[in-house]
C-alpha cells in the first residue's frame, strides 16, 4: 500500500522535477511506434516534391526567390529551409528515396521529444504529461508521412527553450535565430522571448541578444540578400499571404464570406494585440523587479509578492537596471516561467491566426499537455481536452464541428493558463546553490 502511494505521489508530483530515466522507456516506445508507421503506412505525398523542385533551382545556382517554384508554388519560407532540404536532397537522390528522408523525420521527432521531455522536467511537470507526448496521431502523420518543414523549426525553438531554462542565453538567440531562419511561425513567440530577455538581462543586455539573432538572419540570407535582397524579404517574410478557406483547420465555422472578408482579420489582429498586452500586464511582468534601486531583501519580497509589477517591467525599458546583479534578475526568470510564457504566447498566436492547416498542429501539440495542467486543470481534465484537441485535429477536411472544437481548445488553454498562472510558484523562486565569490545578500535569496 506505501508503495502505490509513493508511486502515484511521483506520478503527480510537481514540487521536483522528475527522474531523468523516465525519459527512457518514452523514447524507446515511440521509436517502436514511429518504425511500424514507416514501413506499414504508405507515405502522402503533399510539399516533399515541391521541396525538392525548388531546391534543384537553388542547386542550378538560382537566388531570385521570385525565380524559385515547385509544383505547389513559389518558395516561400526563410533560407533555413533550403539548408537544411538541400542537405535532404543530396542524400535522398534529389528526392527520390522517400523512405530515407521518412527516416531522418523519425529523428527529428525523437530528438524533438528528447528535448521536450528535458524542458517538462525543468519546469517540474508531473511525469503523468509524459505519455501524451506520444500518443497523437496527428504528430506522428507529420513528421513521419508528410515531411514538412515545420519539425525542424519546433526542434530549433524547444532547444532554444531548453537554453533559457538553464540560462544559456546567447545559445538559446541562436538556436531561436535558427528557428525562426527555418520557418516564420515561431515569431509568434517572439513577445515572451522579448519578455525574458528584459527580465533576465535588463534593457542593455537584451539588445545584444537581438542583435545576435538579426546577424544570425543576416548570415543565413547573405547569398540572397546580396543579389536580390528585395525578392528575399517579401517572399521568405510575407506577412500578407492569403490562405484558403478550403484549407483551414480552425475558422470554418464561420463561414468563407467571414473568413474572408477584411473586417475578421483584422478583428484577428487585434485581439492577438490585446492578449499579448493583457498578459504582460497582469501575468509576464509580475516576474519583473521593482521600478527603483533596491537591495536584495526587497528584491525578494517582491518576488514573492503575488501582485503586479507591471511599472518594474516599463522601467526596464527606459533605462538599464541598477541595484541588481544578473544573478538576481536571473532568479526571477524560473524554468516554469520560460515555458508557460513562451508556449502561451504561442498559443494566442494560434488562437487568433485566421487559418490554421493541419501540419501546425506540430507547433501545438508538444505544449498542449503542459498548458492545460498548467492551467490547473486535474488529470480528468487534461486527458479530455487533450483527446477532444487531438480528434478534431484528425478530421479531415475540418468541418464546422472539429474547427469549432480546435477554436475552442485554444481558448480553453490561453484563459486556464492566464488563471492558473494568478499566483506564483514559491517553490519554483530562487532555488540553486551559492555561487562562489556571490555577496552576502544574494545568498540570503536562497
Amino acid at each position: 500500500m506505501g508503495l502505490l502511494r509513493a508511486t502515484v505521489h511521483s506520478t503527480f508530483n510537481s514540487k521536483s522535477s522528475f527522474p531523468l530515466w523516465l525519459l527512457l522507456p518514452l523514447l524507446l516506445i515511440d521509436a517502436a511506434f514511429c518504425a511500424v508507421i514507416i514501413l506499414r503506412v504508405p507515405y502522402t505525398e503533399i510539399d516533399w516534391r515541391a521541396y525538392m523542385e525548388q531546391v534543384s533551382l537553388y542547386r542550378a545556382g538560382e537566388r531570385d526567390y521570385a525565380m524559385i517554384k515547385g509544383g505547389t508554388g513559389p518558395l516561400v519560407y526563410p533560407a533555413g529551409h533550403v539548408y537544411i532540404y538541400n542537405y535532404l536532397y543530396g542524400i535522398t537522390r534529389g528526392g527520390a528515396d522517400v523512405g530515407l528522408g521518412q527516416w531522418v523525420f523519425m529523428g527529428v521527432y525523437l530528438v524533438t521529444l528528447g528535448i521536450v521531455g528535458l524542458c517538462y522536467r525543468e519546469a517540474r511537470a508531473p511525469p503523468y504529461l509524459l505519455p501524451f507526448l506520444i500518443l497523437s496521431k496527428r504528430l506522428h502523420s507529420i513528421y513521419m508521412l508528410r515531411l514538412f518543414n515545420d519539425p525542424f523549426s519546433i526542434l530549433l525553438l524547444f532547444s532554444a527553450v531548453f537554453a533559457w531554462q538553464k540560462k544559456m542565453w546567447t545559445l538559446g538567440s541562436l538556436a531561436y535565430s535558427l528557428s525562426v531562419g527555418v520557418k516564420m511561425n515561431t515569431l509568434l513567440a517572439l513577445p515572451a522571448v522579448g519578455v525574458l530577455y528584459l527580465l533576465a538581462l535588463g534593457r542593455d543586455k537584451a539588445l545584444r541578444q537581438a542583435g545576435i539573432m538579426l546577424q544570425v538572419q543576416i548570415l543565413l540570407a547573405t547569398p540572397f540578400l546580396t543579389e536580390f535582397p528585395k525578392s528575399y524579404l517579401i517572399r521568405a517574410f510575407e506577412f500578407t499571404r492569403q490562405f484558403f478557406f478550403q484549407w483551414t483547420v480552425n475558422w470554418r465555422f464561420v463561414g468563407e464570406e467571414v473568413f474572408l472578408s477584411r473586417g475578421f482579420s483584422l478583428g484577428l489582429l487585434g485581439l492577438h494585440a490585446c492578449l499579448l498586452v493583457y498578459f504582460l500586464v497582469t501575468r509576464w511582468s509580475k516576474f519583473a523587479p521593482p521600478p527603483s534601486p533596491c537591495s536584495g531583501r526587497i528584491v525578494a519580497d517582491v518576488a514573492r509578492h503575488s501582485g503586479r509589477s507591471f511599472p518594474g517591467f516599463l522601467n526596464l525599458l527606459i533605462t538599464p537596471q541598477e541595484g541588481l546583479s544578473e544573478y538576481q534578475m536571473n532568479q526571477c526568470v524560473t524554468p516554469r516561467f520560460v515555458l508557460t510564457a513562451i508556449l502561451g504566447a504561442n498559443t494566442i498566436g494560434m488562437l487568433c491566426a485566421r487559418s490554421l492547416h493541419y501540419q501546425f498542429y506540430s507547433w501545438l501539440a508538444w505544449g498542449t499537455p503542459y498548458l492545460l495542467w498548467r492551467s490547473g486543470f486535474g488529470p480528468g481534465w487534461v486527458t479530455g481536452l487533450w483527446a477532444v484537441q487531438e480528434w478534431a485535429w484528425n478530421v479531415y477536411p475540418s468541418t464546422n464541428t472539429s474547427s469549432g472544437t480546435v477554436v475552442g481548445v485554444l481558448a480553453a488553454t490561453v484563459l486556464g493558463v492566464w488563471w492558473g498562472s494568478r499566483f506564483r510558484d514559491e517553490e519554483e523562486l530562487f532555488v540553486g546553490k551559492p555561487r562562489r565569490g556571490m555577496k552576502n545578500d544574494e545568498k540570503k535569496l536562497i
